[in-house]
Order: structure tokens, then C-alpha cells, then sequence
């Protein structure tokens, strides 16, 4: 997977992640809300809300008795009321907190005579019939009504005459031990006239919403209140009895107290989120960029190195080598990065490597020139120098040591422009198809002549077929020259020098072997063999050469289209193979 799409799928899993979470997080306020409006439900209106979840949770055991959730009995004992389950006959056969002035069993029109307040009853009930899991529910639920019998007594005795509310004395006395307030109220809810009302916090105008809220949800007011509209005046008789409960200190919206800290919690949680995403999203995907960032920095100081931790071990890598989690996203780049560093290192070797070579090339190419050099100005400081008189013999041997030494600087000179033009390229030979054994073997039977080499050194074992190539005849002579020469010059004086042709698979590929049986050479010296100037000559061995010779060897047989590969170890000898097959030498160049 490029790191394209691993962004791509680390960002997205991300954001599907946050998503999730958050819907996680709505989920969980949204179902405390429904908790909390459910107990608020519960205290203002157990009869509607309270019954059903009676229901719902109640449990039968294995002898039929049921049994209730206790948080929702403890309920009902908070609210002052009462409890009973009847069978399909009226008999109470389960019960809970139910006072002793209760009936325990009743007639169906006695019960349906109750519930319809056609006849009198000391409490508010409700009734509701269920079937769950094969059994008919029947729940009696009721309430004391404190307010609606004091109401009732306090209408029978009590006026209103010319704007005045005259209260009887025993029911002034009611009122009062009771803490209750009465009102009298006009057909627009604008209060006529009150008795015993507080002087703060009690309404004096009222709609159809307040009275019917007040009526219903007495916890939400603090006061058990009950109302009776006189036809004849038009008016409406209210009493308000305190519940000993605290009344909500927002009566229009009694879930006040859920909805704000609800919200309150759930924007908290979304910030803390997106805090702790992006905290998570900075180690995640920047830290990794960081830490490149901070290897770039270092190589362009020259420290070629990743960064590591307090262990020493790189920040990307475990101890093991393989990647850190966070890291795999930036694989590709951090193995770019690392390859980069590998090539600059090498190049920064290579680099003090090139201007070892260089001054040493430089001392080697100085030296040999100014050797020859102050040879000729010696001897030519002798032949100028009046007090001496030379003989014409002298002379002639003082002018044929100065033509050496000025014939040395020449080649050396020349084999030193060589390998510049064939390093850049300049130098493009023109090839021809050659016979390559015949050409092999004359250049072979030329240098047995050199007296320099001696004599039986050389042994030439052409190909058992004519071999024919493409290559430019006066660089192949100077190839051939330069790979004797340097295999019997530099070697013991009985080392046997054997030059073999090959044939290759197709029509103009070849391959000519130098196998010689000398001192050879160790991996050091074959790695710089091909070096300009890797070894310094002398002038006082002229035949030695220039010390380019390898170098200019090298580089005509990669101008024909060659390669070259060298095999030797001290005490072995020197295998080198020149190669012609088709393959591209730029790739091929080979040392071995």
C-alpha cells in the first residue's frame, strides 16, 4: 500500500473513530437524560410514569408472588401513597404502604364508583390493567388528597361579600394548622381577595396553564393545590397546602436541572476529545515528521546518522529493527531517507577517498615529471657550462639521455590527457569487424620480440574458431601491450603469461583472457587497479610506464563497447578478462 492511501486510511479511521466517539459520548448523555427525566417523571407524576415501569420490572416468583422494583416502591413512599393489585374479583392480593382506612376488596361498581369521583373517597387514585407474559395486571395506585376535603370544608362555611372573603372561625383554624393559603379568583385568574397567603412568592394573577400545573405536578410548587369553580359567581375557589417538598426554582421548565448539565457535560466531552485527538494526531503523525525533520537537519550538518533515543537505538525502529506503529505510515520515505544517508556517507568516504588519490597523484605526477625534468636542465647546464669541453660522443650520449627523459614526460603527458578524454567521454573510437585471433596473435608474437620481456614468457591459445568483433585495431594494441607489460614487468622474472580467446553465443561476442602465474594481488590493490596514478613510476625504470597505463587500458575497452573483470589473490596469480558480449558496459563493469 503506497503512503498515499496509508494517509488516507490513517486519517479516515480517524475521523470514523472521532465520529464514533462522539455518537459514544450522545448516546451516554442522551440516555442520563432520559434516566433523570424519568425520576423527575416519576416524582411528578407517578401515576402516569410509575405504574407502567411497575409493570414492566415486576417479577413473579415461583410461589406467585410478585415482586416490584424497589426503587420504584421507595417511590411511592415518597409520595406519601398507597399500592394494591387485584384479581379479576376485586380482592386485594398484593399491597404495599396501604393505610388501614383502604378497602381490601371491591365491588366492581364500588371501585369503577371510586375511580370516576361519582363517590366520595379520602384519596386521589388510578388504575391501570396490563397483560405481561400470560398475567393480567390490575394496580390500584392513590394519593392522600390533603387539599381537595379542606377545600370542600372551607367552600360549605365560607362567602364573598362586597369584595370580601369572610372565612369561618373553624376553618380559619384549619387553615392555619394545616399552613395552607386560600385564593379567590376571578373568571380572568386575577386574585378577588386570600386568606392567610404568604406575603411573598404566591402569585396574584393566574392563566389556565399555571392552575392546571399546579394542580398536576404539585413537587414542581411545593404545594398539594386543589381548585373549585363556583357557576353562580363565576369565580374559582384555590387552596395551596405546602408538600414539605422544595418547589423548582424554575417553575416553567422543571428539567432545567438536567438539560444544562447535560449539555454542559457533553460539550466538555466533545472539547476533551478533540483535545486528546489532536494530542493523539500530533504523536501519531507528527512526531514521525519531527524526527525526519530533525535527521534532515543533521545531514545537512554532515552527521549521516538517524537520530537515535536513550537506548541508542534509532526513534523509528524497535529493538528488533522493524518499524515503530506510527512510523510504518512514512515507511517509503524513511527508507528513501535512509538510503539517502547511506549514499551521502558513502559519497563523503568517497569523497576523502578522491583527494587521497588526488594528492597522492599529484605528488606521484609531480615527482615523475620533475625527475625527468631536472635530468634534462642537468645535462643541459653541462653541455652550456664553458669550462668543460665535451667530446662528440659525450654529447651524443648527454642528447640521447635528455630525448629519453623528454619521450617519458611526453607519454606521460599523453596517457594523462587519455584518461581524461576517455573518463569524459570524449574519445569515440571507430570499430571495424577484425578478425580477432589473427590480430591477437601478431600483437602476441610482437611483444615475444621485446627483449625487455624475455623470452618463452608468453604462450597465446586462440580460439578453435574463427572469432571475428568490432573493435578500433591501434586501442586494441595499446590494450594488449599495456596487460603484458603490466603482467611480466611487475612479476618475478619466471612468471609465464598465457593469452586465450573465447568465442561467445552470438556472432561478435568474445572474450580474451590474461592468466598469468605471478605474485598477484590482494582486494585492496585490485579495487585501486584501475585508478589514474595509482602507482608511481620511476624514472630511473623508464620501461615501468607512465602509471596511467590500467587507467587508459580500462577506459578504450569500455569506449568499444567492453568490460573488463579482474580476479586475483597473493600467491595465486592474476586472471583479466576482456569481455565483448552486447551488454551494456555502463552497467557491467565488474572488479572482482
Amino acid at each position: 500500500m503506497s503512503i498515499r492511501r496509508r494517509l488516507m486510511t490513517r486519517f479516515i479511521g480517524m475521523l470514523a473513530g472521532a465520529v464514533l466517539l462522539i455518537v459514544v459520548l450522545g448516546s451516554a448523555a442522551t440516555y442520563w437524560v432520559v434516566q433523570k427525566v424519568n425520576e423527575v417523571n416519576l416524582v411528578d407524576d407517578f401515576a402516569t410514569t410509575g405504574l407502567d415501569q411497575l409493570i414492566d420490572t415486576a417479577k413473579i416468583s415461583s410461589d406467585g408472588t410478585v415482586h416490584y422494583a424497589p426503587d420504584l416502591l421507595k417511590q411511592v413512599e415518597q409520595n406519601q401513597g398507597w399500592l394494591q393489585m387485584l384479581d379479576d374479583k376485586g380482592k386485594v392480593i398484593d399491597a404495599f404502604h396501604t393505610p388501614s382506612d383502604i378497602p381490601t376488596h371491591y365491588a366492581p361498581g364500588e371501585l369503577i364508583s371510586y375511580w370516576q369521583g361519582t363517590k366520595p373517597f379520602p384519596y386521589q387514585i388510578v388504575m391501570i390493567i396490563r397483560e405481561r407474559n400470560g398475567i393480567v395486571f390490575t394496580l390500584l395506585y392513590g394519593e392522600r388528597s390533603v387539599a381537595k376535603p379542606l377545600l370542600n370544608q372551607v367552600h360549605q362555611t365560607s362567602t364573598f361579600t362586597n369584595g370580601k372573603l369572610v372565612v369561618a372561625p373553624e376553618q380559619q383554624a384549619s387553615i392555619r394548622e394545616a399552613k395552607a393559603y386560600l385564593q379567590l379568583l376571578d373568571s380572568s385568574g386575577k386574585e378577588l381577595d386570600s386568606y392567610n397567603k404568604p406575603t411573598m412568592g404566591v402569585p396574584t394573577d393566574y392563566n389556565i396553564q399555571d392552575l392546571v400545573l399546579r394542580a398536576r405536578y404539585p413537587s414542581r410548587y411545593g404545594a398539594f393545590t386543589s381548585t373549585m369553580y363556583d357557576e353562580q359567581t363565576e369565580t374559582t375557589w384555590m387552596i395551596s397546602v405546602p408538600s414539605g417538598l422544595s418547589a423548582a426554582e424554575d417553575e416553567r421548565d422543571p428539567y432545567a436541572f438536567i438539560w444544562e448539565p447535560a449539555l454542559l457535560v457533553l460539550v466538555l466531552s466533545v472539547i476533551m476529545l478533540l483535545i486528546l485527538l489532536a494530542l493523539w494526531y500530533a504523536n501519531r503523525f507528527g512526531s514521525p515528521m519531527l524526527h525526519m525533520l530533525q535527521w534532515l537537519q543533521r545531514l545537512e550538518k554532515g552527521h549521516y546518522e538517524e537520530p537515535t533515543g536513550l537506548n541508542g537505538i534509532p526513534r523509528s525502529q524497535r529493538r528488533n529493527g522493524k518499524w515503530k506503529r506510527k512510523y510504518r505510515v512514512y515507511a517509503e520515505v524513511l527508507l528513501s531517507m535512509q538510503m539517502l544517508s547511506s549514499t551521502l556517507k558513502q559519497d563523503e568516504e568517497l569523497r576523502k577517498q578522491t583527494e587521497s588519490l588526488r594528492e597522492e597523484w599529484i605528488a606521484g605526477i609531480t615527482h615523475d615529471l620533475k625527475t625527468p625534468l631536472s635530468s634534462i636542465q642537468g645535462y643541459a647546464h653541462m653541455l652550456e657550462a664553458d669550462k668543460y669541453s665535451w667530446s662528440q660522443e659525450e654529447v651524443r650520449e648527454f642528447a640521447a639521455i635528455m630525448l629519453d627523459k623528454s619521450m617519458y614526460m611526453d607519454r606521460l603527458v599523453n596517457d594523462l590527457a587519455m584518461t581524461y578524454r576517455l573518463r569524459s567521454g570524449g574519445y569515440q573510437p571507430d570499430v571495424e569487424r577484425t578478425d580477432v585471433n589473427t590480430l591477437l596473435h601478431d600483437l602476441v608474437l610482437r611483444a615475444e620480440r621485446n627483449p625487455a620481456y624475455g623470452q618463452g614468457r608468453i604462450q597465446f591459445q586462440p580460439a578453435p574458431t574463427p572469432v571475428y568483433g568490432q573493435v578500433h585495431i591501434p586501442s586494441f594494441e595499446r590494450i594488449v601491450d599495456n596487460l603484458t607489460a603490466n603482467a611480466l614487468l611487475h612479476n618475478p622474472t619466471d612468471t609465464k603469461l598465457i593469452v586465450s580467446v573465447h568465442a561467445g553465443q552470438r556472432d561478435g561476442d568474445f572474450s580474451i583472457q590474461f592468466v598469468d602465474n605471478g605474485r598477484g594481488m590482494d582486494a585492496k590493490t585490485v579495487w585501486r587497479l584501475f585508478e589514474r596514478y595509482y602507482r608511481g613510476t620511476d624514472t630511473g625504470t623508464p620501461d615501468v610506464g607512465s602509471g596511467l597505463g590500467m587507467a587508459v587500458t580500462k577506459g578504450l575497452i569500455e569506449a568499444m563497447k567492453g568490460r573488463i573483470e579482474v580476479h586475483s589473490a597473493p600467491g595465486q596469480g592474476t586472471q583479466i578478462r576482456l569481455i565483448w558480449d552486447g551488454i551494456s558496459h555502463d552497467a557491467q563493469n565488474k572488479i572482482t
